[in-house]
């Protein structure tokens, strides 16, 4: 099940090519082959391949348009934009959907070029996802989209998840697997003081059998926060290094860092919960590096550019009674890797 999770957001976060610019981290440290991409041959060329019809275009842009208006409303289109070719939110909006699926496009080429197909089972969870889609539809849906079908449903569908199943093709060979004790985290309580007098005597106190060191913490110590949370490998100064040295419920002894001075006690020398957290965070990074190492390489090689003048046509203040916005979570729902 966690699996299954952390690929659903690794998925997302290849979405949010939408919301954002993609910066691709980089080719892989195999730059003197001419082979790359689990052995796709680099051609170095721009792809004569044809766009997704208005149709299939328009289910995307008219799902996730209608998921940023029904949350926030129209006006968001005319919020300005910085740093961009264009200057308000809508157009930006149609760019980022052009962009994300030219990657679909592209590694859909990488698809046939290395033999990935969706299965009959396969096709037969896309066939029932497109069914509730589209039955869910308005006439107002149904315009907006390009008086789509339910073929060009199930068509865009197919294609999304073979994107999806070729990026998981891509990171498939990679070890990605996170220990707990790399990403372990801790709670302690501390203690702080300007002068060492002041702290050797707080020791002192904290070391009585039966002493409350929180009670002492609270009373003497210079910074409020006497509670922290700490993450392995976060950094690597005195306190860290002591903690992470401790069991659960022992106290350090003075500790030195920046020209101040600190007793610790571990109170929880293990937080699984945060510890969980942090693996899985870690573990959707290396995934997302994998992905765009290999595939960052691939889509320079291979560049795909839609060209249909009907980019240029979309109104995203069209047909505002379509409320439609489940295309990508019903996928994630239904669909899993």
């Amino acid at each position: 099940m966690d699996m299954k999770l952390r690929w659903k957001k690794l998925r997302m976060s290849f979405r949010k090519i939408i919301k954002t610019t993609v910066t691709f981290l980089g080719c892989m440290l195999m730059a003197c082959s001419l082979v790359s991409c689990k052995g796709v041959e680099i051609t170095g060329k721009t792809e004569d391949v044809k766009g997704y019809t208005e149709a299939e275009c328009r289910i995307v842009i008219g799902s996730e348009r209608n998921r940023y208006q029904n949350a926030i409303g129209p006006e968001i289109w005319d919020l300005p934009v910085k740093n961009q070719h264009e200057s308000t939110y809508g157009p930006y909006f149609v760019s980022k959907i052009k962009e994300f699926l030219q990657d679909i496009k592209t590694l859909n080429l990488l698809a046939a070029r290395t033999g990935i197909i969706a299965t009959s089972t396969e096709m037969d969870k896309i066939r029932t996802i497109s069914n509730e889609f589209y039955d869910g539809l308005t006439p107002e849906d149904i315009a907006f989209m390009g008086n789509c079908t339910i073929d060009d449903v199930v068509h865009i569908y197919t294609e999304y998840f073979l994107a999806c199943k070729t990026a998981d093709y891509l990171i498939s060979d990679a070890d990605l697997e996170v220990s707990d004790a790399e990403v372990k985290v801790i709670k302690i309580q501390q203690i702080e003081c300007s002068e060492r007098a002041a702290a050797e005597n707080v020791l002192e106190l904290v070391n009585v059998e039966g002493a409350n060191f929180a009670y002492y913490a609270r009373q003497n110590s210079e910074d409020p926060e006497i509670e922290r949370t700490l993450a392995k490998s976060e950094k690597s100064d005195a306190i860290y290094t002591t903690a992470f040295s401790l069991e659960e419920g022992q106290i350090s002894g003075i500790i030195e860092e920046d020209g101040k001075y600190y007793i610790i006690k571990v109170i929880d020398a293990y937080d699984e919960e945060a510890t969980l957290s942090r693996k899985r965070k870690l573990e959707i990074a290396l995934k997302s590096k994998t992905f765009f190492e290999e595939y960052g390489e691939y889509k320079e090689q291979h560049i795909v550019r839609f060209r249909e003048s009907f980019w240029d046509r979309i109104d995203l203040n069209e047909y505002s009674e379509s409320k439609a916005d489940n295309f990508f979570s019903l996928f994630d729902e239904n669909i899993d890797f």
